[in-house]
């Protein structure tokens, strides 16, 4: 495996200011206040005690009834006679089910299974909700990068149109290099509008994700790129397939398709149910209070087996469509697993990909920065055309506006790799003289390692 070096987020880092909003803030801001994930929360407990209820079923039916009746009739008018009388009955019963095909055990089962369905489905939302706090956070500092950028770009170009308006006058460049100067000094300004509406945008998304205002004088800290190790693709699909809630979610819907495919199969088979009775009758409201021999009572014990005959089609019908749902999300999760395959080759490119992009852009802004002062120095000397100067100043734009581009995509891409395994990814730390700490990515110029990847 060749030596590699890849960047991360270093989180463990103090505000420069009170007031300054930190990426992990945000994202426990996040958590505590999605109202989805509050609704998740008390999904969740409502299936723990389904499934706590779901256990009962195993107890036996335990009651107690009471029944009094007066009943009075008059037989005949004529001989006066009439009788009349009053009588209560007491009892109590015991029932209990000893085999149903095993049902209510598969019940119990998938009662459980629900629960877990509900915390890999909680457990989702909260990973979700921690990526859109992260991308948002990086989009506001993108914006506000990019805005800076072209405040700096339309300063220069103001700077030059002043310079261009005074060789004007004075007859030093022609009326068109005027012209084309104003050009450029207009889209700077149009550069400069598309990124504060990019900054109000992106601060509205993120204040939507905490669902708070930022305040005022609220600053947010931007991350530090250090050094991490990524691990090998085989490795991290390991960790994506036993990390993944959506699809521990998926593989728990299989296993209630099945649940259900044998409770279905349970119907054909016959129930068996014990049973305890006992009723004492008395001959007025109290039941205790029997004939003169004593209370007249009633016992009963026994045990009943039925089966219905014309069920044992249906359930099997029943059960083989059971069946049928079961493999149909066999192929699904066999789907999921190449999605989620081909989405973590596809993370783990862009990584790449955006790293070695900032590699390069860091490089083209020096490149440009001098360009643009080699350039500048030799329009001073009427050795260089205003066109020439004004590519000087456009090319500089460009470089930023690339480099801020590159930086924070590698952060975007180093939280998508994170949320595609569901596992932070670990930093890549060395030995210096104050003990062990993570190496920051240099970004004022000096030297970068190159984009070295571990062997598949």
């Amino acid at each position: 495996m060749f030596k590699q070096l890849i960047l991360i987020i270093a989180f463990a880092v103090i505000p420069l200011t009170a007031s300054a909003l930190t990426i992990d803030e945000t994202v426990t801001l996040a958590l505590d206040t999605n109202n989805m994930i509050k609704s998740k929360q008390y999904t969740v407990k409502s299936k723990e005690l389904s499934a706590d209820n779901a256990i009962l079923i195993f107890m036996p039916s335990v009651g107690v009834s009471y029944d009094y009746s007066y009943s009075w009739t008059d037989r005949t008018k004529a001989a006066n006679t009439k009788t009349n009388g009053d009588l209560s009955t007491l009892s109590a019963y015991v029932n209990l089910n000893l085999f149903n095909g095993l049902s209510d055990l598969f019940n119990y089962q998938i009662a459980k299974l629900n629960k877990d369905m509900a915390v890999s489905d909680l457990d989702t939302t909260s990973y979700q909700t921690i990526l859109n706090a992260q991308t948002a956070f990086i989009n506001v500092l993108k914006a506000k990068s990019d805005l800076e950028v072209a405040e700096s770009n339309l300063k220069l170009l103001e700077m030059q149109k002043r310079d261009a308006q005074i060789s004007a006058d004075n007859g030093l460049i022609a009326k068109n290099d005027l012209l084309q100067t104003e050009t450029y000094l207009a889209s700077a300004k149009l550069q400069k509008i598309t990124a504060q509406s990019a900054v109000t945008t992106a601060i509205q998304s993120l204040e939507r994700v905490m669902n708070r205002k930022l305040d005022p004088n609220e600053e947010l800290f931007e991350p530090v790129l250090v050094d991490i190790n990524l691990e090998s693709e085989e490795v991290l699909k390991d960790k994506m397939f036993a990390n993944r809630s959506d699809l521990k979610n998926l593989m728990q819907s299989y296993e209630v398709a099945k649940k259900s495919e044998l409770t279905a199969l349970s119907g054909v088979y016959p129930t068996i149910d014990a049973s305890f009775n006992y009723a004492g009758y008395g001959d007025s409201a109290d039941p205790f209070a029997g004939n003169p021999g004593g209370m007249d009572s009633n016992m009963t014990v026994g045990v009943t087996a039925s089966w219905n005959i014309l069920s044992v089609a249906s359930s099997s019908l029943q059960s083989i469509a059971n069946k049928r749902t079961r493999q149909a999300l066999a192929y699904s999760i066999a789907d999921t697993k190449q999605s989620m395959i081909l989405d973590l080759q596809t993370k783990i490119e862009n990584y790449y990909t955006s790293k070695a992009q900032l590699i390069q852009s860091i490089i083209s802004v020096q490149h440009a920065e001098e360009n643009y002062r080699v350039t500048k120095n030799l329009y001073d000397q009427s050795a260089a055309t205003m066109t020439e100067l004004l590519d000087a100043s456009s090319m500089l734009n460009e470089a930023k506006m690339a480099e801020s581009t590159a930086r924070y995509s590698v952060l975007s891409s180093v939280y998508n790799l994170e949320w595609v395994i569901q596992e932070k990814l670990p930093v890549h730390e060395v030995q210096q003289d104050n003990g062990t700490t993570a190496v920051p990515l240099n970004q004022s110029g000096g030297p970068i390692a190159p984009v070295e990847r571990p062997v598949r």
